[in-house]
């Protein structure tokens, strides 16, 4: 299977048509796409996954200093829910817990609701950025708009600049000018084991993403034409901590010890 990466949903990736490319589903909605993939072992359901969301988003609105959410955000997980108001995922670790399972089979049960609520998070802040940019194109488009009721042109200058209301920052925080939201990708692909068949390809196309992975220098070679992919991509075969940038596999982290296979379109 090839998937996405980092990006779960077709908006973002951008990259001509690669023939199959499926884009990962947490489950955060009860409608899926026509070209996602969705696990069938996910620990929670798009009702318990939204409410987890809507907790974690009432957590975060009661700091005003953002110095100390970035303090919770510092602690292990088990820290960060005890000091929160997290019900649900207390709720989750609590069903395996009390389940009629043994300890391996309730640990790897309690690793994969993480996993999933990682893919949750990085799921809704897709879906913020989306709904970002199409603002930021908006704003834009109707200042173009009064630009030319104005019937202002490119002639129209004062000592060199261009007085063209459509180039004005509109400050919605969208991407806009080549600006782009950093988006927390190490932690997808440490999360991603956890879900994915094993001959998974994970295919990128992200710049940014495949810069930092020519920074560790990982042993990129010539993607076999089966796979269907562009002329000129590559692959590589890595664990994830690795292609997440650390220098050991966490132990918090155990899917994070899996290896996987990235397809690279420069």
């Amino acid at each position: 299977m090839l998937l996405s990466f980092p990006y779960m949903h077709p908006e973002l990736f951008h990259a001509e048509s690669v023939p199959g490319l499926k884009f990962f589903d947490p489950g955060l909605h009860d409608d899926m796409g026509e070209s996602a993939f969705r696990p069938k072992d996910l620990p929670m359901n798009s009702q318990t996954a939204t409410a987890l969301i809507r907790d974690c988003i009432s957590f975060g609105e009661q700091f005003k200093d953002p110095g100390e959410m970035a303090y919770f955000g510092a602690q292990t997980a088990e820290d960060f829910y005890e000091g929160s108001s997290l019900s649900i995922q207390s709720q989750l670790s609590q069903r395996f817990a009390e389940g009629q399972v043994g300890k391996e089979e309730r640990e790897r049960g309690e690793a994969m609701s993480q996993a999933q609520f990682v893919l949750l998070l990085a799921c809704f802040f897709e879906e913020h950025m989306i709904e970002l940019q199409k603002l930021e194109k908006g704003v834009k488009d109707s200042w173009k708009s009064i630009d030319s009721t104005l019937g202002l042109a490119d002639e129209d200058r004062i000592e060199g600049r261009v007085l063209d209301l459509g180039c004005v920052e509109s400050h919605t925080g969208g991407i806009s000018d080549g600006q782009t939201i950093r988006f927390p990708w190490q932690r997808v692909v440490e999360a991603l084991p956890a879900f994915i068949p094993d001959d998974t390809v994970l295919v990128c196309s992200d710049a940014g993403v495949i810069a930092q992975w020519d920074e560790l220098e990982l042993p990129f070679s010539s993607a076999d034409k089966v796979l269907g992919l562009p002329d000129g991509t590559q692959v590589v075969t890595q664990p994830a901590w690795k292609l997440s940038g650390r220098r050991k596999a966490p132990e918090a982290f155990p899917f994070a010890s899996c290896e996987l296979t990235i397809a690279v379109i420069r």
